[in-house]
């Protein structure tokens, strides 16, 4: 299994639970959303809304340590919810949808169910070698 398998599993698991998925990258992809975290540029793998909950996540084939890092320092951003809600008031516009605020902001990793380990800080997508994909916090 490797990361683009995991990350189409992810991207299939979230439009068939009717998550409005804004940016999917596969591994050497090109993102055109990005954030910026201490001088340095974020394109997350994917970002999606579903119920005024924007939810941010990194995907490898095995669960990585420096992504759950980036994940967290970005959490603490101070402009976060106003870089995303021009991100989502963007998006919806670009839908002809209307406009929405969003409540809160989620992190996630995305990994394979190969992996030891799995953040004990952000929402795990684990995916099964069929593709499926179960959540654990």
């Amino acid at each position: 299994m490797d990361e683009t398998f995991v990350t189409l599993s992810i991207n299939k698991f979230l439009n068939e639970n009717n998550y409005e998925v804004i940016q999917c990258i596969p591994p050497g992809g090109q993102g055109g959303i990005y954030y910026s975290l201490k001088n340095n540029i974020i394109y997350p793998d994917i970002i999606c809304l579903k119920d005024k909950i924007l939810y941010i996540g990194e995907n490898k084939t095995l669960f990585n340590e420096s992504d759950e890092r980036k994940l967290f320092e970005l959490s603490k951003e101070s402009n976060l919810f106003k870089e995303s809600q021009k991100i989502i008031d963007n998006f919806l516009k670009s839908k002809n949808k209307p406009n929405e605020k969003i409540d809160d902001i989620k992190f996630f990793l995305g990994f394979s169910s190969e992996s030891k380990k799995k953040s004990n800080i952000h929402i795990n997508f684990v995916v099964g070698k069929d593709g499926k994909v179960i959540l654990k916090n």
